[in-house]
C-alpha cells in the first residue's frame, strides 16, 4: 500500500478476483468511464489519483484504499478468504 492507496492488482488480491474484475466493478459503480479511465466523480470523491510508474514519464492510477473497500464492502462484493495468524 502506498500512502493510503492501493492498485488494483492490490484491490483484487484483497477481494480473491483480478485486477479486470475490479476494473469492471469500479466501472460499474460509475468510478471509471468506458475506457478505463477514472472518472470525474471518482477524482472529485477522493477515490483516485495517480502516481509514477517505473518507466520515466508515465503513471498509473491508484484507488483510496479505505473509501474503496467501504465501496465494495458496501456492494456486499465477498474479501477473499483469509488463513488465521496461528
Amino acid at each position: 500500500m502506498t500512502d493510503g492507496y492501493l492498485s488494483q492488482t492490490e484491490l483484487g488480491e484483497l477481494y480473491g478476483v483480478s485486477s479486470h474484475v475490479i476494473g469492471k466493478w469500479l466501472r460499474g459503480l460509475g468510478m471509471r468511464t468506458a475506457d478505463g479511465r477514472p472518472s470525474g466523480e471518482a477524482f472529485s470523491d477522493g477515490m483516485v489519483t495517480k502516481r509514477p510508474s517505473r518507466r520515466p514519464g508515465t503513471w498509473f492510477y491508484v484507488w483510496h484504499a479505505e473509501k474503496t473497500t467501504a465501496l465494495f464492502d458496501g456492494m456486499r462484493y465477498p474479501r477473499a478468504e483469509q488463513t488465521p495468524v496461528s
